[in-house]
């Protein structure tokens, strides 16, 4: 039997996060002998509850056939402990997922260099600054950005590193058809296409909210380093920073102001030791003799288009510094300090909804009807657009023209 088969059927019983694999592996020394277990068998594990026993007595197993076949039909990846490709990283929890669904390629990591960036929803422009450099860098010295491809923070810091011609990995908090949130839908298919999307839960897992902390235990597991943007006390970043360090990894932090909200997490990492990071070179020196092959101190330094676009924050006084990027007084003052965007290299349809957009008029998806573009396409193109600089997203799903 196809020990992928016995992996899902059990995931399918206990779900995420458990430490229940580990401790089932280590009683019976292999997947099929869990699956072949009896009555006698479940009934001299005295650790075993009874409901979690009549689970490991149903073997039932045509939910994971069907599992495996929509996988199979939709070009998703299955890999279990069970393979040589199953990340080494993992295979150090005690909680390890017994099941990863990925599209794109898993790389080598214990090979390469992988920092998680992960920080707040509610960004500020001084977060978004940051975390988009910090991708940028990151990708551009060598590394590989990880993140939980949410908005804010997460997802900026991938766009960051996609501009930067180099990798990311994205970690679900659902099922690998759910996108979430839809906004980043065209994000997740360029992760996929030069990275990985990857997933502990099964096809058509809703993104539930006590799925994304369990979750970020892959996050922090996969990575050399978890990086803390910006986040309050709070904040679900402030969890993958506790399970970095409780996994051995190295955590570092962007310091800021002692009176904002939004960094109150980032200054309490750094006051208990978290190591503290201003650009992408901060984190890289930390890895060159592991990592001599791979990183490039130099090429980190370079700084993306989008700089162009937010540079006016190094020049406002500490309160507007650190206000929403949606702010009366940021958007006035982007406006004198952006430059036209150089539309060459967009695509076709890329220019076409670039065209379309006028300054200082924010708009919604619905604005963009009369195009007559596929609804993936249109969101390719905002993605792609936002990636390049071009435009940024708004609150409310509204869209603006840099």
């Amino acid at each position: 039997m196809d020990n992928r088969i016995i992996w899902i059927w059990l995931s399918l019983h206990f779900g995420a996060g458990n430490k229940i694999y580990q401790k089932l592996y280590n009683h019976f020394g292999s997947i099929e002998a869990i699956y072949d277990s009896d009555d006698a068998d479940v009934d001299t594990i005295k650790w075993l509850s009874n409901s979690y026993k009549r689970s490991l007595l149903d073997k039932n197993l045509d939910h994971a056939h069907e599992v495996v076949e929509w996988c199979e039909d939709n070009n998703v990846q299955i890999v279990t402990p069970s393979d040589a490709e199953y990340p080494f990283p993992l295979r150090q929890l005690d909680d390890y997922p017994p099941v990863l669904y990925y599209r794109g390629k898993l790389p080598h990591f214990e090979r390469e260099l992988c920092i998680s960036v992960v920080g707040t929803r509610k960004m500020t422009v001084y977060g978004q600054k940051n975390a988009y450099e910090l991708g940028f860098g990151l990708a551009k010295g060598g590394a590989i950005v990880v993140s939980g491809m949410a908005l804010g923070i997460d997802c900026t810091a991938q766009k960051g590193a996609l501009y930067a011609g180099g990798s990311a990995i994205a970690v679900l908090g659902s099922g690998i058809d759910v996108v979430y949130p839809l906004k980043n839908a065209a994000l997740m298919e360029k992760i996929a296409r030069v990275g990985a999307v990857i997933t502990e839960y099964p096809p058509h897992t809703p993104p539930n909210g006590y799925n994304f902390p369990i979750r970020n235990r892959i996050i922090s597991a996969l990575s050399t380093a978890t990086v803390v943007v910006e986040a309050d006390l709070n904040s679900g970043a402030m969890i993958t920073a506790n399970l970095a360090l409780k996994q051995g990894k190295d955590l570092f932090a962007f310091p800021g102001p002692v009176k904002y909200f939004s960094t109150t997490g980032t200054n309490k990492l750094i006051s208990e030791g978290a190591l503290m990071a201003t650009a992408a070179i901060d984190v890289l020196e930390h890895y060159l003799d592991r990592f001599s092959d791979k990183i490039d101190l130099q090429a980190s330094k370079e700084r993306p288009v989008f700089e162009k676009a937010l540079k006016v924050a190094s020049n406002f006084d500490s309160e507007s510094f650190y206000a929403t990027s949606n702010s009366k007084e940021n958007s006035q003052t982007e406006e004198k300090a952006t430059q036209k965007f150089d539309t060459s290299a967009l695509s076709e349809k890329e220019k076409l909804v670039y065209d379309k957009m006028e300054f200082d008029k924010p708009v919604s998806l619905d604005f963009f009807a009369s195009l007559e573009l596929d609804t993936s396409d249109l969101a390719m193109c905002i993605t792609m657009l936002e990636i390049n600089g071009a435009i940024e997203s708004l609150p409310g799903g509204f869209y603006k023209k840099k």
